[in-house]
């Protein structure tokens, strides 16, 4: 370039003249050159093919379009100087400054854009070259022009590429610095190359101190897993993203999803691996507490009965793999229904979480301990026998005998333990449960406090207790409950004024069964809840089905259950369930036996207050009223709207004898202290006509219908409001 310069300078004077022929063959073969410079550009660089296709000629178009221009224009030696060194003013800096952010936004490297300027340098040059059939002087001198000008176009394309990569790391760095999550860079060694405060905090060192280190060399307890993604990041070229796990010294866990990006330089090597991370502690504890929540009983925090059956199948899996045996034991709680009518339901719950404490206790680590429900308990002793399981199952039992103190009271309770052992008594899961079921229950009906080892006598001499126990369990799902309603009568009009609803269950073999028959199985099948709820909602949905034609809500009364339905948590849900309902002045009355009243009160519970707090307000009425001795005044604590007196007294009413001034004494008192009366087993027309005299204000029995299923009281009441 040098040799060339001088020889096309030695004779010209202080101004060259202008010289017109490249120019003039630039402009006439444009279109041939921009498509020879096409085909090379595309072989430097392949990624413009397709959409970035129709810039490249716009490019180049605009390139020689300065070339021809500058070609024509006079320049001092001054301004050709500073054109060699890429120091040109002027429309070159705004075609090569253009081409060169256009080519770093297109994704091409620097090298490729000089290629391609170099290419076009080529192109030119040898198609003029050989136009001209040998270069004269004058040629020679347009020639340099030429290179300068190209020169001019590769520096402001370079340095355009250059200040706008610049400012796009810049940015990237900072919103690196700023950013809350850590994040790093590292060589493909595994070296610390930079890293944000957020990731210092992480590592709890300075940031000087971690540049040039590796993870290992910091040790950090992922080091490990960390250098893994970054040598596979480095090795494949490709992302990798993998979460961690992170204890910091205050013993607070991190959980992070980590992104491995690869950095590749000109050649498409990797040069760095880009680490970003986003804390994702916050999910992973919402995932850990719902799965917590799934698998975990919450008033114990034992495993509950699906978690139980996992571990139960991955047990016998493993005993079948190693040829061991393991034992499975049931234990239902003898007389904790009594300590939690004594206690309350708070107290009572409190009592569980001091069985399960105690009989977790009693057993080794790699055994398992659930609660099933209510106050049933069941274990899995891994790798024991028939013998040792005895063994393990008296001193549990042992140790449930010993008092309890809840609240400051002395709780007395035992347990009744069924025990089967696998592979001798059963192979697989249903078979092993319906064992340790059978097995206990026979514990129960000997008394209970006691250990039964299940014996195949067992099989065939199932009670009918337990059998009707058993199926139980399946009443609710299988839609054999239903509520019936017997119609309370108001004895000064005749008209229907409320239905008392009554528990039926269709048994597929016995028929109808009345709630005496199996209402006291609900405590061994675990259902009472589920039974008091089911009731509950039967009875409100009727209530707003059967509104009276001034929109208000029938009333219904319901049975307490044996389980002694007015716990707290029943009383609360029970609230709710009204409130959604649209019944906040309930419709619904809830009536209670004298001794369960009692055992309220003896309680501290005041279901009444409970309900008061929330706006609402509960209706209870007494039942069996007359037959058991009780306070008057707990009929005004607890507000009571209605006593029912019991249908012994009622039977031999109008008879003139003692039930007929009980009766009447009865009826007195409560209109003294406005509560109402109705009279339950009302058959007769006499024990009608004296119930009217005495002032009685309602009355059910047969005398006006027997329970009526939902579809024939539903009739009844509209055939009486018409």
């Amino acid at each position: 370039m040098v040799r060339l310069r001088r020889l096309a300078t030695a004779h010209l004077s202080w101004r060259r003249p202008v010289a017109m022929k490249l120019a003039q063959f630039i402009q006439t073969e444009t279109e041939q050159l921009l498509e020879d410079w096409e085909e090379a550009a595309l072989d430097i660089a392949p990624e413009l093919k397709g959409e970035g296709r129709p810039a490249l000629r716009d490019h180049a178009r605009s390139m020689l379009a300065f070339i021809s221009r500058d070609l024509v224009t006079s320049q001092t030696s001054k301004e050709s100087a500073s054109k060699a060194l890429g120091k040109g003013g002027g429309s070159v800096s705004d075609s090569g400054g253009e081409h060169g952010t256009d080519r770093l936004n297109q994704g091409l490297s620097v090298l490729q854009v000089v290629q391609e300027l170099r290419a076009l340098r080529a192109r030119v040059t040898k198609s003029w070259s050989d136009k001209q059939r040998g270069l004269t002087e004058k040629d020679i001198d347009e020639l340099v022009r030429f290179n300068e000008a190209i020169d001019q176009l590769i520096a402001n394309s370079v340095s355009s590429y250059s200040a706008c990569k610049d400012q796009e790391t810049r940015l990237i760095e900072t919103i690196l610095k700023a950013s809350l999550d850590p994040a790093a860079i590292f060589d493909p060694a595994g070296k610390i190359l930079f890293t944000n405060k957020a990731m210092a905090d992480l590592i709890n060192a300075p940031q000087r101190e971690i540049i040039g280190k590796t993870p290992l060399e910091l040790g950090l307890e992922f080091a490990a897993e960390f250098h893994d993604e970054i040598t596979k990041t480095a090795t494949t070229c490709e992302m990798q993203r993998r979460e961690f796990h992170h204890r910091l010294p205050s013993g607070r866990e991190l959980y992070f999803d980590c992104q491995f990006v690869p950095v590749l330089n000109d050649q498409n090597e990797v040069e760095a691996v880009v680490k970003t991370s986003r804390d994702i502690t916050e999910r992973k504890q919402t995932e850990y507490q719902a799965w917590r929540n799934a698998n975990y009983d919450l008033l114990t925090g034992l495993p509950n009965r699906r978690l139980f059956l996992d571990r139960l199948e991955q047990n016998l899996l493993e005993a079948e793999r190693r040829g061991s045996s393991f034992a499975l034991l049931f234990i239902d709680l003898d007389h904790f229904k009594q300590a939690n009518d004594q206690l309350g339901h708070e107290p009572g719950d409190r009592l569980l979480s001091q069985v399960a404490e105690r009989v977790s206790t009693d057993v080794r680590a790699m055994d398992t301990v659930a609660r099933l429900g209510g106050d049933e308990f069941t274990l899995i002793l891994k790798e024991t026998g028939r013998e040792g399981a005895k063994q393990a199952a008296k001193a549990l039992l042992t140790g449930l005998e010993r008092p309890f103190d809840v609240d400051s009271h002395r709780i007395h309770i035992s347990g009744s333990i069924g025990l089967t052992v696998f592979p001798d008594d059963a192979k697989d899961i249903d078979q092993l449960m319906h064992n340790a079921d059978q097995a206990m229950y026979a514990a129960k009906e000997r008394g209970g406090q006691q250990v039964q080892v299940y014996q195949p006598w067992m099989a065939q001499s199932e009670s009918e207790h337990m059998r009707l126990s058993r199926e139980l369990d399946h009443a609710l799902r299988e839609n054999q409950l239903e509520l019936y309603y017997q119609p309370i009568i108001d004895v000064g009009t005749g008209a229907i004024s409320g239905a008392e609803a009554l528990l039926r269950w269709n048994h597929p073999y016995r028929g109808l069964l009345a709630p005496a028959a199996f209402l006291s199985l609900t405590k061994q099948s675990g259902t009472t809840d589920s039974i008091n709820a089911y009731v509950l909602e039967q009875a409100v949905t009727c209530s707003l089905r059967w509104r009276d034609p001034s929109d208000e809500a029938f009333p219904i009364s319901i049975n307490e259950s044996p389980a002694s339905f007015l716990t707290r948590t029943l009383v609360d849900e029970w609230r709710a369930r009204l409130t959604r309902a649209g019944l906040d002045d309930s419709r619904i009355t809830l009536e209670l036996t004298p001794a369960s009243l009692n055992n309220i009160r003896a309680s501290g519970f005041n279901p009444i207050e409970s309900f008061s707090r929330a706006g609402l307000r509960l209706k209870l009425a007494i039942d069996d009223f007359g037959m058991e001795p009780f306070s008057l005044w707990a009929i005004q604590e607890f507000r009571m709207d209605s006593v029912k007196v019991s249908r012994e007294l009622v039977n031999d009413a109008g008879k003139g004898g003692n039930a007929d001034r009980i009766l009447e004494a009865i009826i007195s008192m409560a209109h003294a202290i406005n509560v109402e009366v109705v009279a339950v087993g009302v058959e007769k027309d006499e024990q009608l006509d004296f119930l009217s005299r005495a002032g009685c204000d309602y009355a059910q029995g047969f005398l006006f219908s027997r329970p009526l299923c939902t579809e024939d009281f539903e009739s009844l009441l509209s055939r009486h409001r018409q």
